[in-house]
């Protein structure tokens, strides 16, 4: 690691990204942690990383009734929509402290729009405030209450669930809740660049890391503290590497090259596969941490939702 040579333009917008890290121009960690929490639930990414999505696009908001007080969602379907149709939780990243329902807005309208499914984000809470396992909580809520009120009239017997980094553990973590009684039947999962060990002991830092700039051991050491302050650094629904995945939801993993989670994500596909478990794995070995949200700078971001849309679609349709 790191794979084949990262592709352009995206070597160019992270390799400039780097530099201004290095320079201490920028320092997203200490940035991210000035900003209060209903600021860091408001984070956008930058409009020159994603083209526009259909804009006829449905959407509406909803504040449901959680374990820890309300949590935003939002709900995005094309124009006609039938009664029944699938339902897909999408949750996304950003080292659980940072991102809401804005920041993978662009994601979950392309899907809606690519599958006719009746997409779901959210806004889950975010560390440091509130801690392991505040943020599952509230994904578990939400994909309950897709189940029993079935937003835009989706069928509570097809639903999947996806994310990317952040967004992928919540994605493991709630197969493990379902398989284990706990929630409605979960049809498949996708996993995007999961993070899945707290242990830190599949990462390999090497010389730099391009495909995600500004992130150290120092500050992976610091996000663990924050998110399990019990110091628990193998607990299976956090540290899901540790879990036993025998019995989970069919799964298609995606791993990518320049990426400092690439053998976590590696190691649970295969491990997957080795439980039993019908597994598809996605790897782009000259993609960077992050590129599903980057549809502007390289179309594996299409590929990968595509891919994503027909693998939920074979297990809705064979489940």
């Amino acid at each position: 690691m790191p794979g084949q040579k990262m592709a352009q333009p995206l070597r160019a917008v992270l390799g400039t990204f780097s530099a201004l890290i290095k320079l201490r121009v920028i320092r997203p960690a200490e940035t991210l942690l000035a900003k209060s929490h209903e600021q860091r639930l408001a984070t956008t990414v930058p409009a020159f990383f994603f083209r526009k999505p259909n804009p006829a696009i449905q959407t509406q908001d909803h504040y449901i009734d959680g374990r820890g007080g309300k949590i935003h969602a939002r709900v995005y379907m094309r124009p006609g929509t039938p009664p029944g149709a699938p339902g897909y939780l999408f949750i996304h990243g950003g080292g659980f402290i940072d991102g809401g329902v804005a920041h993978c807005d662009h994601v979950c309208r392309e899907l809606a729009d690519r599958s006719g499914f009746v997409v779901v984000g959210l806004s889950y809470r975010l560390i440091p405030e509130h801690p392991f396992p505040a943020g599952l909580e509230d994904c578990e809520d939400v994909l309950t209450w897709m189940a029993s009120e079935r937003p835009g009239g989706l069928d509570a017997d097809r639903i999947a669930v996806g994310g990317e980094s952040a967004g992928g553990n919540f994605t493991i973590a709630l197969a493990l809740r379902v398989r284990d009684g706990s929630g409605p039947r979960i049809a498949h999962q996708a996993p995007i660049y999961p993070l899945t060990d707290f242990t830190l002991s599949f990462v390999d830092w090497g010389d730099g890391n391009p495909g995600n700039p500004g992130v150290t051991l120092e500050l992976g050491e610091k996000a663990r503290a924050l998110y399990l302050p019990d110091g628990d650094y193998r607990n299976p629904l956090a540290s899901v590497a540790f879990a036993d995945h025998t019995g989970l939801p069919p799964a298609l993993v995606v791993t990518c090259g320049h990426d400092i989670l690439q053998n976590e994500g590696v190691a649970y596909a295969e491990s997957l596969v080795r439980s039993g478990v019908e597994t598809t794995h996605l790897h782009f070995d000259d993609m960077p941490h992050g590129f599903l949200l980057m549809t502007r700078l390289t179309n594996r971001a299409y590929e990968t939702m595509d891919a994503v849309i027909a693998e939920a679609s074979k297990h809705f349709d064979h489940g």
